[in-house]
Formats: C-alpha cells, structure tokens, sequence
C-alpha cells in the first residue's frame, strides 16, 4: 500500500506563514492531498493499461485509493485483495511488481488438491485454450474442466455431469495424462475425431520481471505536484476567506 502525507510540506510552510494562512493549514492540507491522491491514481492507472496487454476491468479497477480527512491528511492507495470478487488484483499483479513467482489461480490450487497437479507446478495456457477478448481463460471454461477432472468433489462431479448417458464411449471432456505417459504433463481435451487439444500445460516455474513501475511512478509524481497543490491550495481558501 502506498501512503501520501502532506503534512511533511506543511511543515516547511509553517515558518513563512501568516496567522490567516496557519489557520487554514489543515484544510489546505486535506485539499492538497486529495487533489494528490486522484493524480497519482489516474497516473498509475494510465501506467498499468500502458505496461500490460488488455488489462481486464476487474484489474484496472482493482487499484483504489482512500481520501485524506481533517482529522487524517494521508492518501493511501492500494491494490484489493477481496477474495470475494474472483482472483483478487493484488494477487496476480504484485509479481508484476516486485518480481518473482505469482501466487497460485484458484483453478490450480484445485488441481493440486485433487492430485492432478504437482505442488510445485503451475499451468499455463496450452494451444487449444479458448481466451476472451483480454488474452485470459474464460472462468465457465475452467468450471467445465475442473467438472471433468473432479476437482470439484465427487458430489460437485456428478452435479455438473447429470444426464450423461452410460455406455456411450465419451467425447468432448477433458482429462490428466497418468505418470509415465507420453503426453506432457497438463490438461487435455479429449475432441470428436481422436483430436486431442491441449489446455493446460504445467511448468516448473513462472518468475515474472518488474513491469509495472507502481512505487516508482507514484513516488515521482508526488515529488512533482506535492508542494506546488499544498501552494495552491492554500492561496484558494484564503482568497475565498478574503471574499
């Protein structure tokens, strides 16, 4: 989380100033800071739909900021972490960050706690993987899958698969290859025809490099619009205090 304090420049102000202009500190205070706090979101926004490929909504609006009052001058800006709302932005975008590995998706977790996947693997799309207009799986997609494999429980499995008919020979679902098959490890969909299209594929690792510049650029704007919006900001009150 990122944290914007003004009162460092209200300080430096303090010595120069009139007993009109200190009295009307704190609010230029909670002025500045909130003029502050939407730059840099609108910055850092820009900056993320620069740094990555069609960032979905759910991403874009996963960074949030929170207004500076009288009482508390400070701008915090964040990235959610509502797990409640699908894959929570903070998870997927702090390797983008920070650099490393990712956290694991939730689908992957599953697959791991079916036995399908090893706990140090990760999937990745594989050439036949559907993707919507944001490069990403579609969430029904990875529901049918993990449907199929039973990673959703065996009562979550026969749910999903009521009205399957018995002894016809299946077509159209996916599936794990056994240990020592020849296919590389990951999810298959078995097509009509004997086609087979790969899904997932599990890795090893998936380490990412810094891509999006969230410390970097909001410390820089604060750097250049800090003193002159506390300037301002206290010019205006005291003209309205004037009037």
């Amino acid at each position: 989380m990122l944290k914007f304090d003004v009162r460092s420049n209200a300080t430096f102000f303090q010595a120069q100033l009139t007993n009109l202009q200190k009295k009307h500190l704190p609010k230029a205070t909670m002025n500045a800071a909130n003029r502050l706090g939407a730059v840099i979101h609108t910055i850092l926004r820009k900056e993320m739909e620069e740094s990555f490929d069609r960032p979905t909504p759910h991403t874009v609006k996963g960074l949030d900021w929170r207004r500076a009052t009288l009482a508390r001058p400070l701008v915090q800006i964040w990235l959610k972490e509502d797990p409640n709302k699908g894959t929570p932005p903070a998870d997927y975008l702090r390797p983008q960050i920070e650099g490393g590995k990712r956290r694991r998706k939730r689908f992957e977790v599953a697959l791991i706690q079916r036995g399908l996947m090893s706990p140090v693997a990760y999937a990745v799309p594989g050439r036949q993987a559907p993707l919507d207009a944001y490069g990403n799986v579609p969430g029904p997609f990875i529901v049918r899958m993990l449907s199929d494999l039973q990673a959703f429980g065996e009562g979550g499995y026969r749910a999903n698969r009521k009205g399957e008919r018995r002894g016809v020979k299946k077509t159209n679902y996916f599936f794990v290859p056994r240990p020592g098959s020849h296919l590389t490890p990951g999810v298959y969909w078995r097509l009509p025809n004997r086609m087979l299209g790969v899904v997932f594929l599990f890795v090893s690792s998936t380490r990412y490099t810094k891509r999006f510049d969230f410390y970097g650029t909001a410390d820089r704007t604060y750097q250049r619009y800090a003193n002159r919006f506390m300037t301002e900001a206290l010019a205006a009150i005291i003209r309205t205090d004037n009037r």
